[in-house]
């Protein structure tokens, strides 16, 4: 009896080392890193990185020769075919927040980074009428150059998107980027969605889904996921990203970058 459940247990790792090894890509992989806040002060929680963690890990991105890229050299891989650099790495930022420049925004000078900031003018509207310092103001947004930041959607008041209909969809993708465009804040057609929700269960929504993106002018959209996406992109709309949390360990974050979530 013993044998066969030592037996058992090898066939049932051995299958789990293979499924695992096998929903990985093979081959180049873009690795999409999804950020939110950053302290200055030392907190951190499932949101927020500190300022020592993220220098952290940057240097470990550079020490290990990836190469930060932007939204616009990924939309011109996708449209034009455009060479990407050697492992490429696309930094991401969601919602806005006041400490991508504050706190970031000095780490990524001082690096020689690059990073992307996903906008929910809702948000920034709300700063504009506050004091409480909690997302950017537009004068900081425009202060960041451009060389090192762009800018991407985030939907226009963080609505989530799994139940909008395609042209409920198509109307807020429109307002989002008339808004930006009304503030002078230059964005690439590139959208993130809020709280990573879409409707993947339901194969007939989501091919309506996919194409109000595409008739909104979307290049490239972003869920989560917390996969490897391989080279070349067979899904430009549903690039996945890693989810980079402040309460898991620098060695939590090797891994994510390494290999990605196993799929079971």
């Amino acid at each position: 009896m013993m044998y066969w459940y030592i037996l058992m247990v090898a066939i049932l790792g051995l299958v789990t080392f293979l499924f695992i090894k096998v929903s990985r890509p093979a081959g180049p992989c873009l690795r999409v890193l999804m950020y939110h806040k950053v302290s200055g002060n030392g907190e951190r929680d499932f949101l927020t990185v500190t300022a020592d963690q993220l220098s952290t890990q940057w240097k470990y991105l550079k020490s290990e020769g990836y190469s930060p890229i932007l939204f616009s050299d990924l939309v011109q891989f996708v449209q034009q075919g455009k060479a990407l650099p050697p492992k490429p790495v696309l930094l991401t930022f969601d919602d806005g927040y006041k400490d991508n420049y504050e706190v970031m925004y000095p780490i990524l000078q001082h690096l020689g980074m690059k990073a992307n900031i996903f906008l929910v003018p809702g948000y920034l509207k709300q700063q504009m009428h506050s004091s409480d310092g909690v997302y950017l103001d537009l004068s900081e947004i425009r202060i960041m150059k451009s060389s090192l930041v762009e800018f991407g959607l985030h939907s226009y008041d963080h609505q989530s998107y799994k139940t909008l209909s395609p042209e409920a969809l198509q109307l807020d993708i429109r307002k989002t980027a008339d808004w930006l465009s009304a503030q002078g804040i230059p964005f690439q057609p590139c959208i993130a969605f809020p709280y990573g929700a879409y409707p993947k269960k339901n194969p007939v929504k989501y091919k309506r889904f996919t194409e109000a993106l595409e008739k909104s002018g979307m290049v490239l959209a972003f869920r989560i996921g917390n996969r490897l996406n391989a080279m070349p992109l067979k899904k430009p709309l549903l690039v996945q990203r890693l989810d980079i949390r402040g309460d898991d360990s620098f060695e939590d974050f090797v891994r994510l970058v390494k290999k990605g979530k196993a799929v079971f």
